[in-house]
C-alpha cells in the first residue's frame, strides 16, 4: 500500500524563500528604523519645548513679581538656607541656580530635565539640560528687563551642557568650549574641538559632537517668554556677531540684550 503524504511532508520553506524573507524584513527594518526614531525624537523635541514653556513662564512671573528684574544664574546664600525646591543639588551649599529661583513659579523639578540630554536624569540639572544667557541672567546684578533693547528676539535660556552660558566675556562658552561641560550641544564641528580636546567625559561627548540635540538644532527660550526651536549653526552665528563681548549698541546679536 503506498504511503500518503501529508501536507507538511508535501510544503516546506526552500532556502531561496527563506533568505527572500529575511531580506524583505531586512529591507522594512531599515526603512522604518529611522522612521521611528525619528517619531521619537520629535517627541522628545516636543516634551522639551513643553518644558521650556513652563519655565520661561516662571522667568516671566519672577520678572513681574521682582520689579522687573530677571533672576540671577546663582544666588549667594547661607549653607543653612533651605533651597526653594527643597534640596541642594550636588555640593553646592551657598548658593542656588536660577532653576531654583524659578521652582516656586513651577512647583515642577523634572521641567528642567531635556528629555534628549545624554545625562541621566538622577544627576542635578546645573550640567547637561538647559543653561541660560549668561548676558541677561546673569551675576551678581541683576538684569532689568527694560534695559533690553528687543526681548522678543534675544536669547534667554535653551540647550546647554553648563547651567549658564558665557558669550560677553573671553570665557565665550559658545565659540570657546571649556573642559568638562561648558559647551553648546552640537557645536564641534563650527568650534574645530573635538570632545577629546576638551576633556569631555563620554556622557557628554556626543551631546557635544552630534549636530544638535533636536535634529540639528536647540531649543530656546527668548527674553520674552517664548520658545522657538532654532538652528544650531544660526545660534552659533549670533555669538560669532558677538565675539567681542561688549555690551554695545554696535554689536547687535541675539546674544546682546542691549542690541540685536
Amino acid at each position: 500500500m503506498q504511503h500518503k503524504s501529508t501536507f507538511a511532508e508535501q510544503r516546506g520553506f526552500t532556502l531561496i524563500e527563506l533568505l527572500v524573507v529575511i531580506a524583505i524584513i531586512g529591507i522594512l527594518s531599515a526603512i522604518l528604523f529611522p522612521v521611528f526614531a525619528r517619531a521619537r525624537e520629535n517627541a522628545r523635541r516636543a516634551s522639551c519645548m513643553s518644558n521650556l514653556k513652563q519655565i520661561g513662564l516662571g522667568a516671566m512671573m519672577y520678572v513681574q513679581d521682582y520689579d522687573e528684574t530677571y533672576p540671577l544664574f546663582v544666588t549667594s546664600v547661607s549653607a543653612d538656607q533651605t533651597p526653594p525646591n527643597g534640596k541642594w543639588w550636588d555640593f553646592y551649599k551657598n548658593f542656588w541656580f536660577w532653576q531654583q529661583s524659578l521652582y516656586p513659579y513651577t512647583k515642577n523639578e523634572q521641567i528642567y530635565n531635556c528629555p534628549s540630554s545624554p545625562v541621566s536624569k538622577e544627576l542635578t540639572p546645573y550640567r547637561g539640560q538647559y543653561g541660560c544667557n549668561s548676558s541677561i541672567i546673569n551675576y551678581p546684578t541683576p538684569t532689568k528687563m527694560s534695559t533690553l533693547q528687543a526681548p522678543s528676539t534675544t536669547y534667554m535660556i535653551m540647550d546647554s551642557g553648563a547651567y549658564r552660558i558665557d558669550v560677553n566675556s573671553t570665557n565665550n562658552y559658545v565659540l570657546n568650549p571649556s573642559r568638562d561641560f561648558w559647551y553648546l550641544p552640537g557645536t564641534a564641528k563650527l568650534a574645530g574641538k573635538t570632545a577629546a580636546d576638551l576633556h569631555l567625559v563620554d556622557t557628554y561627548a556626543e551631546d557635544y559632537e552630534s549636530k544638535g540635540r533636536h535634529f540639528d538644532g536647540l531649543n530656546v527660550i527668548f527674553a520674552d517668554g517664548h520658545v522657538k526651536w532654532l538652528k544650531t549653526s544660526v545660534v552659533w552665528n549670533e555669538a560669532v556677531k558677538y565675539k567681542d563681548g561688549s555690551y554695545s549698541a554696535s554689536t547687535p546679536s541675539a546674544w546682546n540684550p542691549l542690541a540685536n
